[in-house]
């Protein structure tokens, strides 16, 4: 049973869009959608829908910065 906080509305419109990740992050993403049964696109969502709910971005370290 997957079990998902986040409801995706069909009905919103979706844009396509790239970006840079580490390949090996993306490829463990790739297999957590399948197991739980998603696209992609769907987990990449409830993801992002979920920090946007959850963080504080203050209280995150943002690494990226530094370099």
């Amino acid at each position: 049973m997957i079990y998902m906080r986040v409801k995706l509305d069909p009905n919103v419109k979706r844009d396509t869009t790239s970006i840079k990740i580490d390949p090996s992050v993306w490829k463990e993403a790739k297999k957590d959608a399948i197991d739980r049964e998603l696209d992609l696109s769907q987990l990449v969502e409830i993801a992002l829908k979920t920090w946007l709910e959850d963080e504080d971005p203050k209280k995150v370290k943002n690494d990226l910065k530094e370099k």
